[in-house]
């Protein structure tokens, strides 16, 4: 009898820990890069388009919001309001980090509290691109980490930024 709790106690961590890797999410880790971050620094508008694909489909997102970046690699607030499913996700930006590479690519983490980004997960990972040399403008794009591998879902989008 004992055996078999043993091995039940260990059967229900091993699926619990399953079901949290399932919907966990990379997050990027900022390093310090090899360009100057003060490049961007300031409050960006920004808007984005995209797909998000299920088992039975595709279906359309659209957002816009605002991100303000600290220029030493730190998100420090935002919002982002998304258009998904006939229906306005609000999610308010409480933290982050970039990085700058010297060819103007970079790497965005956004994390979110209340409703997560379109209404499925906490933050953001994306890949970037300096559009100019003053930093005024950037595009990005999801890098695909924004997956949930339990069910298969995954949103791939891409967007401009401007500085206000």
């Amino acid at each position: 009898m004992f055996k078999f709790k043993v091995m039940l106690v260990a059967f229900v961590a091993g699926v619990f820990a399953a079901g949290q890797i399932g919907v966990a999410r990379a997050t990027l880790s900022c390093g310090s890069g090899t360009a100057s971050k003060k490049d961007l620094k300031g409050t960006y508008t920004f808007n984005f388009s995209g797909t998000e694909t299920e088992e039975d489909g595709y279906y359309p997102l659209a957002a816009s919001g605002s991100v303000t970046l600290d220029g030493k690699g730190n998100v420090t607030s935002g919002v982002i309001n998304c258009n998904q499913y006939e229906e306005e996700y609000t999610s308010t930006i409480n933290g982050g980090c970039y990085t700058v590479n010297s060819d103007d690519t970079g790497f965005l983490t956004i994390t979110t509290t209340g409703n997560a980004v379109c209404d499925y997960y906490p933050g953001v990972d994306l890949q970037l691109a300096i559009s100019n040399g003053s930093g005024s403008q950037f595009q990005f794009s999801s890098d695909a980490s924004y997956t949930n591998f339990e069910t298969g879902e995954f949103e791939v989008f891409a967007g401009t930024a401007n500085r206000k």
